[in-house]
């Protein structure tokens, strides 16, 4: 009886300890458990508060800005309609509770939501204003140092809010099931234990409280799971884990598949994107290649790999974060970003710059960019249709200089990038690029027509001095015929006027090639010509000029190392000499390098004898003596056009060259009565002395 009840009383110690330890180590591991969820839902809920707290102060400061630079133009004018457009994809945002324009006066010009004046116009420009469910900042809008209003830009802070009740939510339920957990699994473990006398039952029973702790176990888990996709789901960026076969995760941001789809099970991710882009598809391959093999450095290989693709509409870029394990490369985490609105908005600001300086020309000289889009218009039309494949990139050439004197940047670009397209083909240009250039050419037409109004190309210019002048003559008594020849040039442009835009093309393209300020010399005597007659040699000269520049000028610290002035010398002239009219242009450069010349000159199959056969070469199609062409010079095509538009003037070229010294390129054209006449011109242009 005794060991009876001994037996049962170890029995009975033995199930108290076993009991006892069992609640412990429960209750232990469930505070553990719920303490380390706790804790990783704080830190996630510390963490996406402030992210999104930032992004949204960050769009109201950003959006601020921006938005002062485009629509500055409509604030100076105080169009609404304008102030709108500047708005752009900003008054688009699910984010942009209102944005607020006015003038320097603080009178609103244009808005657009729920308007919150008061309160951030109160604040410093700049700094961010916190209110009752929103942010908002202000800046001035200035257009070269002059205030023209300001702009607001209130962003709601609903989105933090949901975000915030979100994680709220599933922190407390995280606490809550843990602690329920807790009294569950004591409960149950006290209820069970009492069933000492049955051994088997016990262990049953304790089977079964065991599968239920494992279900409360998943269960929270996949509480946490759920909360984890809460933020997966509302990040703006795409987050996609590969393996190094590529094969992508089974987790992903949710914006993943609303931009791309859903995935197969066990898709590549080339697979995934290859029907969006193959170009992307096909450099991710090369470059997950080239990690597998381990050959070169691993931030050379994520460097190589693609960093934007286009997919429909909208473009995209890459990042790619190695996931290492005991330093070993594991996986990848590839982020994709949508920067669609972002290129909208520099595209965007890149016209509103180029509106300006257009502006700017218009203002300094109406009559000329009048002239000049008369004369690109004709040149593209010209390429329409299919012609000759030289005269076509001749054609592209020109349009290309003349269109970035004039502040076409865009314009310029689009004709440098066909021109790169057209490298090392003897095809004409592809209906593609003519539908490219056409089009391009429709947007400048549209941009103008609401800058330029009415034409003003039946206006005379004239300088007061040169009128008193011709008075005095007159009350001298000026023969009448001398009078009227006077009068009848006065029709014609002044030759100071073009040197005048050809030294501001050679300035900005000094300044863009690192070659500083450059010093211009302009003399004219008083000379005009036959615009019409003149216009494509004009448009030719362009070429001179930027070769002059690009290829003659030597960088700052070339010439301090040669003795010269650091601030190099361009001079134009024009006189009339013995009937004829002469153009010079000179720089005071390195000069033609002529055993380049003549090397080029041998490699292509053209004479390079003697020193004519060399001047000759100069002006050839396609030569070049650039062992790259660049965005200024070196295709070759440049001073052939300028050799064609010479003669067809019926005119000569003389070239003089001195190395260290620099280069001088004289015209001189035929002169009868003041015009100059239609002669028939030369197979090749005239070199040598007058």
């Amino acid at each position: 009886m005794s060991s009876q009840v001994s037996g049962a009383a170890g029995s009975s110690f033995s199930i108290r300890r076993l009991r006892t330890f069992i609640l412990i180590a429960l209750v232990a591991g469930v505070a553990v458990f719920t303490g380390v969820m706790f804790t990783l839902v704080q830190s996630l809920s510390e963490r996406f508060g402030p992210q999104v707290s930032a992004d949204l102060a960050w769009r109201a400061l950003r959006g601020a800005q921006e938005l002062s630079k485009t629509t500055d133009l409509g604030l100076a004018l105080s169009d609404p309609v304008m102030v709108k457009e500047g708005f752009g994809v900003y008054a688009a945002s699910a984010d942009v509770q209102a944005i607020i324009a006015v003038d320097t006066k603080d009178k609103v010009v244009a808005s657009h939501g729920t308007t919150v004046i008061a309160p951030v116009l109160a604040a410093e420009p700049g700094t961010l204003v916190r209110g009752d469910g929103y942010l908002a900042s202000w800046v001035p809008v200035v257009i070269e140092g002059n205030p023209v209003g300001k702009i607001a830009v209130v962003v709601s802070t609903r989105r933090l809010s949901e975000a915030e009740t979100v994680l709220s939510r599933v922190s407390r339920t995280t606490l809550i099931a843990g602690l329920a957990g807790a009294v569950l699994g004591a409960l149950v473990i006290l209820f069970f234990t009492r069933q000492v006398s049955l051994r088997d039952h016990q262990l049953n029973d304790y089977a079964h409280n065991l599968e239920q702790k494992v279900e409360a176990r998943t269960r929270e888990l996949d509480e946490r799971n759920r909360g984890m996709r809460l933020v997966l789901d509302n990040v703006a960026q795409g987050f996609i884990t590969v393996d190094l076969a590529g094969v992508m995760a089974s987790e992903r941001s949710a914006i993943v598949d609303r931009w791309f789809g859903e995935p197969a099970d066990d898709v590549t991710f080339s697979a995934y994107l290859a029907s969006h882009s193959t170009d992307l598809v096909t450099w991710f391959e090369l470059g997950m290649e080239g990690i597998r093999d381990g050959y070169m450095p691993l931030e050379l290989c994520l460097d190589q790999m693609p960093k934007r693709f286009t997919a429909g509409a909208k473009t995209f870029d890459i990042k790619y974060s190695p996931i290492l394990n005991e330093g070993k490369l594991e996986r990848l985490l590839v982020i994709i970003s949508d920067v669609t609105e972002q290129i909208i908005r520099e595209h965007g600001e890149r016209d509103q710059r180029e509106l300006v300086a257009l502006f700017q020309r218009i203002t300094a000289d109406r009559a000329g960019f009048d002239e000049f889009l008369e004369e690109a218009a004709g040149l593209v039309g010209s390429l329409a249709m299919p012609g000759d494949p030289l005269v076509e990139r001749r054609t592209i050439h020109t349009l290309k200089g003349n269109c970035a004197i004039y502040g076409l940047e865009i314009y310029a670009e689009l004709c440098h990038r066909i021109e790169s397209e057209l490298v090392d083909t003897a095809e004409p240009i592809s209906a593609t690029q003519r539908a490219a250039l056409a089009e391009g050419w429709h947007q400048v037409t549209m941009k103008m027509a609401k800058l330029l109004g009415d034409s003003r190309r039946n206006i005379v210019e004239l300088e007061f001095a040169e009128l008193a002048r011709v008075i005095e003559k007159a009350k001298q008594g000026m023969a009448s015929r001398e009078l009227a020849t006077v009068l009848t040039s006065w029709s014609h442009e002044p030759v100071a006027r073009r040197f005048e835009r050809l030294a501001k093309h050679a300035t900005s393209l000094a300044r863009g090639l690192g070659k500083g300020d450059v010093e211009v010399v302009i003399s004219d005597e008083g000379i005009r010509l036959d615009t019409s007659r003149w216009v494509a040699f004009w448009s030719a000269m362009v070429h001179g000029v930027r070769n002059a520049v690009d290829h003659g000028i030597e960088d700052p610290a070339v010439r301090a190392l040669a003795g010269k002035p650091v601030r190099p010398t361009l001079t134009f002239r024009a006189t009339r000499a013995r009937g004829r009219v002469i153009i010079t242009m000179s720089d005071d450069g390195g000069g033609v390098n002529w055993d380049k010349v003549r090397e080029r000159a041998g490699r292509a199959g053209l004479p390079a004898v003697s020193q004519l056969d060399l001047e000759h070469a100069l002006f050839a199609d396609g030569f070049s003596t650039r062992d790259q062409a660049s965005e200024t010079s070196g295709r070759g095509v440049g001073m052939a056009a300028l050799r064609d538009a010479v003669m067809a003037l019926g005119g000569t070229i003389q070239l003089e060259s001195t190395t260290g010294e620099g280069t001088t390129l004289r015209f001189q054209f035929p002169e009868a009565d003041g015009q100059i006449l239609p002669l028939r011109p030369p197979t090749q242009p005239s070199f040598g002395t007058a």
